[in-house]
């Protein structure tokens, strides 16, 4: 019966091992691993994000403008027309963030629309002028808030070929600045990455 009993610990500690030895690993990696698939990934979207950060930041027009008299730029509408689920508000950040280390641009979030989300906060603060509890001192005056003079917008679209077993698959990312006063575009870049792999793939 003893025999019986220590039989079967060890086969189901060896089943154990097995299955252990077995099972996937998840394991932690640096964000530029080269990792190949058919849709958009981490370091597709940071290469296309730099070049447009080069463009727009060797583009005529900012080469004009003051670092003391930086641009008030607004998020507009970014449409992601692909069929993956892209974050757009950190793409169109990943461009903004470098605008505004430029000294060239200052981004409000008073205002925004898709490409972006506005900061509830900035609104709710001000409701605080009309509530006794709050010193008003405190409060945030009105017509402080600065207006955006720039806006940034943009699409995200993908075009898929198939030939046999073959897929290609074209992305593209169009961003604009545009004048929101004269309604102008003042820059706008589209960048293109392909992808060839197997037609079953994505």
């Amino acid at each position: 019966m003893k025999k019986s009993k220590m039989f079967y610990k060890i086969s189901a500690f060896v089943v154990c091992l097995a299955l252990t030895g077995c099972a996937p690993m998840a394991k932690t990696i640096d964000s530029n691993t080269e990792f190949h698939t058919m849709g958009l990934d981490y370091n597709n979207l940071k290469d296309l994000m730099q070049g447009m950060v080069d463009s727009l930041l060797q583009d005529p027009y900012v080469q004009k403008i003051k670092t003391g008299t930086p641009k008030v730029v607004a998020i507009s509408d970014i449409i992601n027309d692909t069929t993956q689920k892209i974050d757009v508000e950190s793409l169109s950040r990943e461009l903004t963030r470098a605008m505004r280390k430029s000294g060239k641009f200052k981004l409000t979030l008073a205002v925004a629309r898709s490409g972006g989300s506005k900061d509830q906060m900035i609104s709710d603060a001000r409701e605080l002028r009309n509530d006794k509890e709050f010193d008003q001192y405190t409060t945030a005056e009105e017509g402080t808030l600065s207006a955006p003079s720039l806006s940034l917008s943009g699409k995200i679209g993908q075009r898929i070929y198939r030939n046999g077993n073959v897929k290609k698959v074209d992305y593209y990312i169009l961003l604009t600045l545009t004048d929101i006063k004269s309604g102008e575009v003042i820059w706008d870049e589209q960048k293109e990455i392909s992808k060839l792999g197997n037609g079953n793939l994505w």
